[in-house]
């Protein structure tokens, strides 16, 4: 057997649950990039309704990078496909990596993890349940990644990301032919990918864990705005730079005394030269707890994006009011203005910081209402209760 196969502890296994093998293309996390977040709810979620084989195939974020053994607790076997150059030889690898065994189900998450799954695809029974966990619509998205770099005069990139598009649609095509089921993250999603799919597609929500306990903000000046996400992904970079160039100068300094932390790992191009009193570059930390506690509110001017903004759930969960954009908001059942802020301009979005850092009773409210919207759609306990229903 390829790589480190490790069995979990004996007790946790159930002999009528249904055994399930988990291809996963990232190494799955509790808190972080939001693609790990995803893999390692559902990963839990999967472990409380089935028998759980995971094969990762790392592709995304820090390869090499070491999974919890929280995670590993929640499998029978865990077997690595160790990351390198040559595709084929890694779909052979993966295909060595559980041979003899039979799954009743397959879920395979993203479709770039796909080629290797096939191998699992039948079992002794001849044909294996396949599910495909498609936590956005990877053809959409790219398109518009290129629209936005068309609007930021990236030309080079642009073309790149029509290109990827164009190749994720046609693979989003052969997909709704080889599923039985695929899973999206929104209501949005679904109606647009069941209107040329035959697969049963099925809404499986994003999802946060809730903190033990949740802080006020420090009363203690400045009024701390946060912004959280990869840096080295194009939309976040150019969030950044859209927010310091375009909306900072509308916020006069007369008006109260902030501060803006950009938080995360990556770089961007020319992020360096924002830096200012007023923008701090933090880069990389270990936890992003202790950066939701000490912000009083969470910004996300997001111009171009896929699937649902798991960072707006978690601040959610940490009682931080939110200000971010249509697309930011995009899937969730928030509401402007009951559950956070929305705002597609410059002069919007900066009079939406304003509102914040002057009327606390306004952040007290959008706190509460989201914090009601979170516990009733979008906890891990849902999750489990969703899988739980699906896989019977």
């Amino acid at each position: 057997m390829l790589g480190n196969a490790e069995s979990g502890d004996p007790a946790w296994t159930v002999v009528n649950k249904p055994s399930l093998l988990y291809v996963c293309p990232v190494i799955p996390a509790v808190t972080g990039n939001g693609l790990a977040m995803r893999a390692g709810m559902v990963l839990e979620a999967l472990a409380d309704s089935c028998r759980v084989s995971l094969l990762l195939v790392p592709m995304f974020g820090a390869v090499d990078a070491k999974m919890s053994e929280h995670f590993r607790r929640k499998c029978e076997h865990v077997v690595t496909v160790p990351f390198h150059t040559d595709t084929q030889r890694r779909i052979q690898e993966a295909g060595a990596a559980y041979s003899g065994s039979s799954f009743d189900i397959i879920h395979v998450f993203r479709l770039v993890t796909v080629p290797f799954a096939r191998p699992y695809f039948t079992n002794a029974e001849g044909r294996a349940r396949r599910y495909l966990d498609l936590d956005d619509i990877e053809s959409k998205t790219h398109r518009r990644i290129a629209a936005l770099c068309r609007i930021t005069g990236n030309t080079a990139l642009a073309e790149s990301e029509e290109a990827e598009s164009r190749r994720a649609a046609f693979l989003e095509g052969a997909a709704v032919r080889m599923f039985d089921r695929i899973y999206v993250c929104s209501e949005t999603d679904r109606n647009e990918l069941s209107e040329r799919s035959r697969a049963d597609v099925v809404v499986l929500r994003n999802v946060v864990r809730l903190p033990e306990t949740v802080p006020p903000p420090n009363s203690a000046r400045p009024f701390r705005f946060l912004f959280l996400g990869t840096l080295g992904y194009y939309p976040n970079a150019d969030a950044v730079r859209y927010f310091c160039r375009e909306v900072l100068p509308l916020i006069p300094q007369s008006a109260t005394d902030f501060v803006v932390d950009i938080v995360g790992e990556g770089r961007c191009e020319g992020l360096q030269e924002l830096a200012s009193d007023v923008v701090h570059l933090v880069g990389p930390v270990p936890e992003v707890r202790p950066w939701y506690e000490r912000c009083y509110a969470l910004i996300v001017p997001i111009r171009a994006a896929g699937g649902t903004r798991i960072k707006i759930l978690e601040a959610f969960s940490y009682g931080r009011p939110v200000i971010t954009t249509s697309v930011g908001v995009e899937g969730l059942d928030a509401i402007s203005g009951t559950h956070l802020l929305v705002a597609d301009t410059p002069e919007d979005f900066a009079a939406a910081c304003l509102r914040l850092m002057s009327d606390r009773s306004l952040a007290e409210m959008l706190v509460e209402n989201a914090r009601e919207l979170l516990h009733r759609s979008y906890t891990s306990d849902r999750l489990k209760e969703s899988i739980a229903a699906l896989i019977q």
